[in-house]
């Protein structure tokens, strides 16, 4: 009668560890679309960066340090991107020391981090922003230009692929998407600088020749656009402005519309009256600030980095953006400081 009682308590116990077991693997199947994580870098400006990747929550809460470039000498992230490696998803890094710049790989809880690619000749003298290509390639922006690697991490071309030429304007490149239009490639850039070449620039994505360099009648003049993304589904480029000098006291994000020969139809998305987004400066390229677009499913945002050291979300309805929640999602902490770039991961 004991055995036979042990055993009876035995398959209790197994049968309640496996129905609760399923009951999470089904939770975790059914999980909501807005399930995601928020990856900050924190490692510009160049000098005072903290040098760390770090994984927050979709509500802001602080998760785990993903990685510390403490351990790679002289090295602070500055861009980043998420793309499949040996058939997993990963977190790629763009990290510079001031001299030369290299591309990191790692999962996103930190592990396996390896050299994923570098130049030597290529990604040198500000190397800033990565972005990802339709072709499995990459764009690395760099003070003189956007240089283009393939899909087999290869640089194209023997100098940086779109680096002005024509209108376009490459004094201070600070960001570049990629932008295809009915079958056909192209690339547009911001440069960050005074008029009049704080100009969105449009190239053919093939060749590099600049199409369009254009410094928008809206915003005015004493803005510069310090990063951008073009969201296909949208069919909207995304651009963030900082004032340079006190004349201009608020940042702004603005939508483009991108056409095979011009960028046009500026629109005011958002207006910082509050100040949350920059600190007026005179060299706004020298302050943390990225933007990053995100559909969850159930909501359409961009995250902020701020050069007040802080994350802010911007919830999108198609028209305008609208700070949500009212306060920083993020706030300034030893692991949010000056912020390179943000990036939002599905769980």
């Amino acid at each position: 009668m004991k055995n036979l009682f042990l055993i009876s308590f035995a398959l209790l116990i197994t049968t309640g560890c496996a129905k609760v077991g399923e009951e999470l693997e089904s939770a975790a199947a059914t999980s909501s679309d807005g399930d995601y994580s928020i990856y900050v870098a924190s490692g510009y400006p160049i000098a005072s960066g903290v040098g760390t990747i770090t994984k927050w929550t979709a509500d802001g809460q602080f998760s785990e340090i993903t990685h510390d470039y403490a351990t790679s000498t002289g090295y602070l992230p500055v861009g980043m991107v998420s793309d499949t490696v040996n058939g997993e998803s990963q977190l790629l890094a763009l990290a510079f020391n001031g001299t030369y710049g290299r591309v990191d790989n790692m999962r996103f809880n930190g592990s396996n981090y390896a050299l994923f690619f570098d130049n030597a000749t290529a990604l040198i003298a500000g190397t800033r922003r990565i972005s990802k290509t339709s072709d499995g390639g990459y764009l690395i922006t760099r003070t003189a230009g956007v240089e283009r690697f393939n899909s087999s991490k290869q640089r194209v071309g023997a100098a940086a692929r779109y680096a002005g030429g024509g209108t376009c304007a490459t004094t201070a490149v600070a960001a570049a998407t990629e932008v295809t239009i009915s079958g056909t490639t192209y690339v547009v850039t911001a440069n960050a600088a005074a008029t009049p070449n704080n100009k969105l620039n449009l190239y053919n994505g093939g060749t590099g020749a600049c199409i369009s360099g254009t410094a928008p009648a809206s915003p005015g003049t004493l803005h510069w656009p310090v990063d951008l993304e073009y969201v296909e589904s949208e069919s909207k480029l995304f651009v963030l402005y900082y004032p340079f000098t006190g004349a201009a006291s608020n940042a702004q994000i603005w939508s483009f519309d991108v056409s095979s020969t011009t960028i046009s139809n500026g629109t005011l998305l958002y207006n910082d009256a509050g100040g949350d987004i920059a600190v007026i400066n005179a060299a706004p390229g020298a302050l943390s600030s990225a933007l990053t677009f995100y559909d969850s499913g159930t909501e359409k945002f961009l995250l902020v980095a701020t050069s007040n050291n802080s994350v802010i979300k911007l919830t999108y309805d198609g028209t305008t953006l609208t700070k949500n929640p009212s306060y920083p999602l993020i706030y300034q902490s030893v692991f949010s400081r000056s912020i390179s770039d943000v990036l939002v991961v599905p769980n």
